[in-house]
């Protein structure tokens, strides 16, 4: 029963990373002017640096994005 419950809960991140990892995509090449004026003209590894938090945190940079 441990098993399931722990199976269930890695899918559930596996998941939810898949799903940062494919708005990471979309939002570091056209979503993030939309937010950040300051991010315009910005470097390669600027954008390579802020992935692992756009993967994390998709869901309020999604919502964020969505209400402007």
């Amino acid at each position: 029963m441990f098993e399931i419950i722990v199976s269930f809960i890695l899918a559930l991140v596996a998941v939810y990373l898949i799903c940062g990892v494919l708005f990471a995509a979309y939002f570091l090449t056209k979503g993030i002017h939309k937010i950040d004026e300051g991010a315009h003209g910005s470097s390669l590894s600027f954008r390579f640096l802020i992935v692992p938090g756009v993967i994390v945190f998709w869901v309020f940079l999604l919502k964020k994005l969505l209400n402007k």
